[in-house]
């Protein structure tokens, strides 16, 4: 496949990568497309219908979508609105790629998917095939069907545990019987999605399963049948939901794998993987593990932004939680958090544990910021989704913090029990007491002080006998636990502080 040189950038559509100076720039998959399209097409005007019809294959795309992609392959290039030095906005027209560009031959003795996938011979994260879908409907409903495939191969590339083949490759599968030894052999691919559609009487069916690329066992498969009211929502919702669901199922499987490796075996993936079960079970002897985990990681490979990022909420259990303290958890996170964003300036999950530094450092404009940016990075990712619903309860804004943790929970039905603190602090918030006690309960975690501090408060207020109960189960976990104190570190709101620190004093809890 021919690649594309111009200036310090190269443009390598076999691998799906844009290089400078011979370092891979991180890209989401549309921008790379939109990317390759002008580098396709140097030195001539192209209009807005061709580059919808090339980029986004002719759907109904808004000025505003287009400008954004343009800004965000501007930003990819070092390139700005003022200056344009590549991409000039021709006012009426359209676009020009202005940089001189040479054309690679292509390398004959290496085939374009192997190209594509070398990486991944020594990349231990997964690399997912997603073949073109399947349409079981009338000739006509091609277009939705190559639709479906785009979406959820761009959606999968938010998730940053996934590596996820570019749709170049993808499309070479059209109308192919797949002989899954040969197509593993050709990708390299761990993982293939499959997937139909069929339209019918104002109704939409879209089955797809996930295969493991080596044994052909489906690991996970489900259906979606919805009324076609509008078809490109309809769309949306469904490739963020199958995106959610297969980016967490083969976290999953890959945790399985390393589970299986002994200590010496430990890449820093697996330890990043390993690792994050603490944030399942927030417990002392697993935070004590992912925090040896994690910082073996970073030692294995500095450059790993998502080893930085997780270290970074390891680092602040020190804080939150007073697990396995050391000194300066906060300014230790503030500097693996500022190192992930650095090296990975398009990670979400980076992106959401400095929003997250900032909020326990009381910079609250800041946290939004940086939250802001992390959900639009990847609006998919349900734990980006829970954390950032979760401190935005905690700091006050009770129905938008549950409105992410809810969309969190959708995508991730097998969630863990954290997820639904933001609901007991909407519930607190609004009086209904016995509402709270059943989130503590949902919740779990019981040697979790924060479950009991949830529970007790609204167990005080209602005046119930078994109320001191939950403060006896918070001093056996924290003996010096000061209420107001507690709160203050966890940047509460003061009328809600109050509110809280109330419950408990009428649970018996002295100051």
């Amino acid at each position: 496949m021919m690649r594309y040189r111009f200036d310090e950038y190269l443009v390598d559509p076999g691998r799906y990568e844009l290089h400078r100076k011979d370092v891979v720039q991180p890209v989401e998959p549309l921008v790379f497309d939109l990317i390759l399209f002008f580098v396709r097409n140097p030195n001539r005007v192209v209009g807005r219908d061709e580059v919808i019809e090339a980029v986004w294959s002719g759907r109904a795309i808004s000025d505003a979508t287009i400008s954004s992609a343009v800004k965000s392959a501007r930003r990819a290039l070092g390139d700005n609105g003022d200056n344009q030095s590549y991409i000039r906005t021709v006012r009426g027209r359209g676009f020009e790629f202005r940089g001189e560009v040479a054309v690679d031959e292509p390398i004959r003795s290496e085939p374009v998917s192997a190209a594509l996938s070398s990486k991944a011979v020594h990349d231990p994260m997964p690399l997912i095939l997603v073949l073109p879908f399947t349409n079981l409907s009338v000739d006509t409903d091609e277009y939705f069907a190559d639709g479906l495939t785009e979406d959820i191969i761009t959606n999968l590339a938010r998730f940053r545990d996934l590596r996820v083949i570019g749709g170049a490759s993808s499309f070479q599968f059209k109308g192919r019987a797949i002989d899954l030894e040969q197509t593993r052999a050709r990708t390299r691919a761990g993982y293939l999605v499959q997937g139909s559609v069929r339209r019918a009487a104002g109704r939409v069916r879209i089955s797809v399963q996930l295969i493991d690329g080596t044994s052909g066992v489906q690991l996970w498969g489900d259906h979606y049948d919805r009324e076609m009211i509008d078809i490109f929502a309809l769309q949306d919702e469904v490739t963020r939901t199958v995106a959610a669901t297969l980016g967490v199922k083969l976290q999953n499987v890959a945790l399985g794998h390393a589970l299986k490796k002994n200590a010496a075996e430990l890449s820093a993936y697996d330890c990043i993987l390993r690792a994050r079960r603490y944030t399942w079970l927030l417990s002392a002897e697993m935070h004590a593990e992912a925090r040896d985990l994690l910082e073996k990681a970073v030692e294995l490979d500095p450059l790993s932004a998502d080893a930085h990022a997780l270290l970074v909420n390891v680092y602040l259990g020190e804080h939150r939680f007073e697990m396995n303290p050391r000194p300066n958890p906060v300014g230790r996170a503030l500097t693996h958090a500022l190192a992930a964003t650095q090296l990975d300036p398009e990670n979400a999950y980076a992106r959401c544990w400095l929003a997250i530094v900032h909020f326990f450092r009381g910079e609250n404009e800041r946290f939004e910021r940086e939250a802001r940016l992390a959900l639009s990075l990847n609006p998919n990712d349900p734990e980006t989704l829970a954390y950032i619903g979760h401190f935005y309860a905690f700091m006050g804004q009770f129905e938008r913090g549950v409105d992410l943790s809810r969309r969190a929970q959708e995508l991730n039905p097998l969630h863990p029990g954290w997820y639904l603190f933001s609901s007991a602090r909407l519930h607190y918030s609004r009086k209904d007491y016995e509402q709270v006690i059943a989130d503590a309960d949902r919740i779990g975690l019981p040697h979790f002080y924060w479950t009991h501090i949830m529970a007790g408060a609204a167990k005080g207020q209602l005046g119930r006998a078994d109320a001191g109960d939950a403060v006896d189960r918070i001093l056996a976990v924290k003996p010096n636990f000061c209420a107001r104190t507690e709160l203050q570190k966890w940047n509460a709101a003061p009328d809600d502080l109050q509110h809280i620190v109330e419950g408990l004093s009428k649970a018996g809890l002295r100051s």
